[in-house]
């Protein structure tokens, strides 16, 4: 058995480092995986110890470091479920326990097998917990399920053969049984058990991180709506998906309006945080409705499958009216009021649709021109490009009036003159 707690030590001792470098990217809970690898990895050492150091420095060294391996082990799953962290007391609690236990039931350390099964048992008892907590609690981390249920499925098996452990020394089982089949069945297991949990292990904090990569990569810094390029590629996916199905899907292209005087009036940490409370109050009045995204600036985009044009136009307008309702809090506890407008376009089964995104900017543009603070409701492609030519009109007619004040103005000053 020499041979397989060689390769226990050295399959820890290759993935102590491995975790260590992880912990640059504070992955909850690595510097409690990280010593938990130590630690175990120093008790399978000093196994190899057994045939010419004394018995008590295994059994009594060697037990309480598999002991504070355990406890650093459930530590750092409840760290990475979300669950608050146990502290140094309890790890010096249980292991002031272990060796209190350890000297009562085995005469000052003589026996090491008794020492062994005591500190096996109460490992035993750790494990099991970090496996309670990990079926409590796993839902939480969805993106890694399959490693942390592998890590849940590996904690109670490290608890099992623990348990087997004390059960053995406890009634003698080996000798009811071929003892050398009994014994080497029992140490292996015993020995690649651990390095395939930490491989667990490791599994599951490499995952998290991909996972948390790819969630920074498809939302927004800020205010944690849907990247542009996630939005766009969620709405295509509706799109085809609702086509499909014959089954319409609602564009709408939303406007922070007059968003440049919120910045220059509160600053850009106003500026930021009139953006956050805007994407909160979206997204609570969407009620899981559809995705939202930030398509750049002020610029937000909703994307909804199996609505028409009245339940569309109701949205939107309820999504006015909150944003109207509830202002922002600057600097200083300043409100910053805001509003938005909103253009909605309605995608038939079977269009296109760069047509559904000219359509809703055109309705964007024209509930900007007809005063902000509303939603406007694209019917075709052509009624979006009457809404521009509408919008033009009468911009042009805003800056034809405009100029004709200035012409008026100036003529008494020419004959004063």
């Amino acid at each position: 058995m020499s041979f397989l707690s060689a390769i226990a030590v050295i399959s820890l001792a290759v993935m102590f480092p491995v975790l260590l470098s992880l912990r640059k990217t504070s992955v909850p809970g690595i510097t409690s995986f990280c010593l938990a690898c130590a630690l175990s990895a120093l008790s399978a050492g000093l196994g190899l110890t057994s045939a010419i150091a004394p018995p008590w420095i295994h059994a009594v060294i060697g037990s309480t470091l598999m002991v504070a391996a355990g406890v650093m082990t459930l530590n750092g799953f409840r760290e990475f479920l979300g669950r608050k962290p146990l502290g140094s007391r309890p790890l010096v609690a249980t292991l002031a326990c272990t060796v209190l236990m350890l000297g009562a039931l085995s005469d000052m350390f003589e026996d090491r097998d008794a020492c062994l099964a005591v500190s096996a048992g109460v490992a035993g008892m750790i494990y099991f917990l970090a496996g309670v907590s990990i079926l409590r609690h796993w839902s939480r981390k969805r993106a890694v399920a399959p490693y942390t249920l592998f890590c849940c499925v590996s904690a109670f098996a490290v608890a099992a053969l623990h348990a087997i452990r004390v059960i053995a020394a406890a009634t003698d089982f080996s000798t009811a049984t071929e003892p050398q089949l009994w014994t080497t069945a029992l140490l292996a297991a015993r020995q690649l058990m651990m390095p395939l949990f930490f491989l667990g292990v490791i599994l599951l904090l490499h995952g998290w991180m991909i996972a948390n990569l790819r969630h920074l990569i498809a939302h927004d810094e800020l205010t944690g709506a849907l990247s542009r390029r996630a939005f766009m590629a969620g709405y295509e996916r509706m799109f085809h998906v609702a086509s499909g199905s014959g089954r319409q899907t609602t564009l709408m292209l939303l406007d922070l309006d007059r968003f440049k005087q919120i910045n220059d009036l509160h600053g850009h940490a106003g500026g930021d945080a009139a953006l956050v409370h805007f994407t909160r109050t979206v997204r609570a009045t969407l009620a899981g409705r559809g995705i939202l995204g930030r398509l750049g600036g002020e610029e937000f985009g909703i994307a909804i499958a199996g609505i028409g044009r009245p339940e569309a136009g109701a949205i939107a307008d309820a999504i006015c009216a909150a944003v109207r309702t509830t202002p922002a809090s600057g600097r200083k506890g300043a409100d910053i009021a805001l509003t938005v407008s909103i253009g909605v376009a309605i995608a038939e089964p079977g269009g296109a649709l760069a047509d559904v995104m000219v359509q809703a900017d055109m309705a964007l543009y024209e509930a900007k021109a007809m005063g902000r603070d509303r939603s406007s409701i694209a019917d075709s492609l052509q009624a979006a490009s009457s809404a521009s030519a509408r919008a033009l009109a009468g911009a042009a007619a805003q800056m034809r009036a405009a100029a004709a004040i200035a012409v008026t103005s100036a003529q008494p000053l020419s004959k004063a003159s």
